[in-house]
């Protein structure tokens, strides 16, 4: 079935206890009196509650309806009107409607019947619900029958009541505990509810008419007062069921009275409902309250157990006394710390203790002056061995419910190894002759001045100790970085950074020694705590770097002249490239204005050239073409050097440069014996640039290859891909380049020694022009030459992407 307590029910549960209401229901009704307008008992109204109180509010909306379908149907069974039951059934379902609600009110579960708070809830929500039950059900009598509605009204309300009591305590009891129990204690339960069944039986269902309706009582009692609330809610409930069954039958006194006719039917009703709610009231606040005085005794062993373990297993010494300073209680601790057996201690006076120092009186820390005060102080301690131990001694009152002195506790906490570490640390400290280590207390004061310090700054350690820390460092500096706070006033906001991060970063200070020298000292300030996070002062750690700091200046100083020096000869070149700019700027237009004449004159435009003045005016003319040239090939380095430049990019096949380069150097090879040779890749070859400038590069390459190759040799030009990039090579059998002049090929004006010996006309800027154009297209040139064998010149381009 379902889960007592807080449990809660599942669908096909739910659907049957729904036939459970029907048949309570029916059995009510075949049940009832002679003569009743409606059931004396109407469990059902229990079991309707118990339903909703131990299912979701979201299944309600198919609950409720179905309880009014039930409830009406158990009401058809005896024949009554159909408007009259389903009056009665709405009125039966909103009475559970009612009392679940207000039983779950701003819970999510039903509570667990475990305090008196909880009970007077279940009765509250019981008479809530009777009431609503028997306001519209007397609503429902006086509109569609001719009954007693005062009866009717009292009869109903306190039947449904009693139905919520005796069925309600049983889903809400906390579960059962298991106990140990002697053989005795197993046994009392069997005695008790044989001895409650044949009482109960004896007085209501033998057929004795005089009234000893009384005598289950204590038996019920007897069971609230030894047992669990689940078993006193079992057993009202049999009783409740004996009686009032019983009662209709006309067995027992009050059902002898009806037989009389001295009651009613519904009055049967009410006398029976009111010994029922009567029990419940008796017999269930009884065994809450026992349960919860059973719970709290429990508490209280489990909390005493607690205390001692705790006490037991306390690392530190415990020692309890009486005002008069008797030993009462002491711990596993103080046994094992001192060797001194707890029957040496139990019962001697605290300063009587074997293992009080010689000549020590009355309490080792002394007595507070205020009961809520404590008392502490150092003092030795000597073992049964004859150890010698250090212990902190701690002394408070215990006090009353009145707030007075009862007992007094002595703790002692152990320091021997606390301060054995303490004294080593201040070892490692003075040990340290290279690095100045200070400690400081919360206010600023030095408190640890080492041997580093010492020999850092000339102070005395001991005269050091308890004055400001900031007084070391320089005062100017200290105002700059701390908002104009100097002295005392600065400390503060000199920790500050400590706070998030657990120390300060490490930054140069200027501290100020003995005799006035400055130190740059390399400082970090940190955070000095406890186990417990406690903050107990600052720790700061200093190293002396006033030479490396020199040194460094040093450094930078000469790398400062460096930078300028490299910024004077980066101004020096652009001054030099906007002067060769500028030159061939103006130089460049006067030539043209000389060739453009020159031109003129040797085709006779103004007058005809004699024949002695031909071939001066080609000579003038071919060198004014020679400046031209010149000029724009500085020109074209500056615009490179300035970033004036534009660069196109864009997709180029580099096989079409190739394959167009025949048209451009039909003009060089006129009166020239050479054979070019033109290969080119059947596929493009596609690189990422600008076309202008990758067919400047080569013409420049074939220029040169056709100014340094003899007459009756050959030049070669191909396009391949190679290795995933994009090879475009010029090779001839011309003079070739020195093997220890290639290193210059590159430079601007660099013409090798075999060109000069040979008279061969040149700027050399054209390979200049050509790595420039190749080092902004992200490639390589690579040269293969010798003297007298020829000279091979590869660009290697990466290829497109795409």
């Amino acid at each position: 079935m379902w889960k007592l307590g807080r449990g809660r029910l599942a669908v096909s549960e739910a659907v049957l206890i729904l036939g459970v209401v029907f048949g309570a229901g029916v059995l009510a009704i075949v049940s009832e009196p002679d003569g009743s307008p409606v059931a004396i008992w109407w469990p059902a109204a229990g079991i309707s509650v118990a339903l909703l109180a131990l299912t979701p509010h979201r299944w309600w909306w198919w609950l409720v309806p179905a309880l009014v379908v039930v409830t009406g149907a158990a009401n058809l069974v005896e024949d009554r009107p159909l408007d009259l039951c389903v009056w009665l059934a709405v009125a039966n379902t909103s009475e559970a409607v009612v009392a679940a609600a207000f039983l779950r009110w701003r819970r999510d579960e039903l509570p667990e019947l475990a305090s008196l708070d909880v009970f007077v809830r279940l009765v509250i929500g019981a008479v809530l619900g009777g009431l609503t039950m028997a306001v519209l059900a007397a609503a429902g009598i006086l509109v569609l029958t001719d009954g007693s509605v005062p009866e009717a009204f009292r009869s109903l309300t306190l039947s449904h009541a009693a139905s919520t009591l005796v069925v309600l305590p049983i889903v809400m009891a906390p579960p059962l505990r298991r106990r140990r129990r002697v053989l005795w204690q197993r046994a009392e339960l069997p005695v008790q509810l044989v001895a409650l069944t044949v009482v109960t039986t004896f007085v209501f269902v033998s057929g004795q008419t005089r009234s000893l309706e009384f005598l289950p009582l204590p038996l019920l009692i007897w069971a609230a007062l030894r047992f669990d609330v689940a078993i006193v809610a079992w057993e009202l409930a049999g009783v409740s069921i004996i009686v009032i069954v019983a009662s209709s039958q006309g067995q027992g006194p009050f059902g002898f009275d009806f037989e009389r006719g001295q009651v009613s039917a519904l009055g049967l009703g009410a006398v029976l409902q009111a010994f029922v709610v009567v029990c419940a009231l008796m017999t269930l606040p009884l065994a809450i309250g026992v349960e919860q005085n059973r719970r709290l005794l429990g508490r209280l062993g489990d909390s005493e157990k607690l205390t001692s373990a705790t006490l037991d297993t306390t690392a530190a010494l415990i020692l309890v006394t009486d005002l008069r300073g008797q030993v009462v209680r002491v711990n596993g601790a103080t046994t094992t710390l001192t060797g001194f057996p707890e029957s040496d201690l139990l019962g001697h006076d605290i300063w009587d203790m074997p293992f009080a120092p010689a000549g020590s009186t009355g309490y080792p820390a002394g007595l507070p002056t205020d009961p809520h005060a404590q008392a502490s102080r150092e003092t030795n301690l000597a073992t049964r061995t004859g150890e010698r131990r250090r212990v902190l001694w701690n002394t408070s009152y215990v006090l009353d419910d009145q707030e007075r002195p009862a007992y007094v506790v002595l703790t002692g906490t152990d320091l021997t190894a606390e301060r054995t570490a303490a004294g080593l640390t201040r070892h490692l400290l003075e040990s340290a002759v290279t690095t100045a280590m200070i400690g400081i207390d919360p206010q600023g004061r030095i408190t640890v001045f080492n041997a580093g310090a010492v020999n850092l700054l000339g102070y005395d350690g001991q005269d050091i100790v308890g004055t400001a820390f900031v007084d070391l460092l320089d005062p100017a500096q200290v105002a700059q970085r701390c908002g104009g706070l100097t002295g005392e006033d600065a400390f503060p906001r000199l920790v500050t950074a400590t706070s998030a991060a657990g120390a300060t970063p490490l930054r140069d200070w200027v501290w100020i020694g003995s005799d006035g020298r400055r130190h740059t000292v390399s400082m970090t300030l940190s955070v000095a705590a406890d186990t417990f996070a406690a903050e107990i002062g600052y720790l700061c750690v200093g190293r002396d770097v006033t030479e490396a700091r020199a040194s460094q200046e040093m450094l930078i100083a000469a790398l400062e002249k460096e930078r300028l020096a490299v910024q004077r000869m980066k101004e020096l070149d652009e001054a030099k490239n906007e002067f060769v700019s500028t030159v061939s700027h103006e130089l460049r237009t006067p030539v043209t204005s000389i060739v453009g004449y020159t031109e003129m004159l040797e085709d006779g435009t103004l007058v005809d050239p004699s024949p002695e003045q031909v071939p001066l005016l080609a000579s003038i003319a071919r060198n004014g073409q020679r400046l031209i040239l010149l000029c724009d090939d500085l020109l074209t380095l500056s615009g490179m050097d300035s970033g004036a430049t534009r660069w196109e990019r864009n997709a180029v096949d580099l096989s079409a440069i190739v394959t167009g380069a025949d048209d451009a150097l039909r003009a060089q090879l006129a009166g020239r014996d050479l054979d070019v040779v033109v290969m080119s890749s059947d596929s493009p070859i596609p690189v990422l640039g600008d076309r202008r400038q990758l067919e400047r590069a080569l013409m420049n390459l074939l220029s040169n290859a056709i100014k340094f190759t003899e007459d009756g040799g050959r030049i070669e030009v191909s396009a391949k891909v190679h290795d995933g990039e994009a090879w475009l090579s010029v090779a001839d059998t011309g003079i070739g380049v020195p093997v220890e002049e290639q290193a210059r090929l590159f430079e601007r004006f660099f013409r090798s020694t075999s060109a000069q010996q040979r008279a061969i006309q040149g700027t050399g800027l054209g390979l200049s022009i050509v790595a420039a154009i190749v080092a902004t297209h992200g490639g390589q040139i690579d040269v293969r030459s010798a003297h007298l064998e020829g000279t091979t010149v590869t660009i290697r381009l990466p290829l497109a992407r795409g």
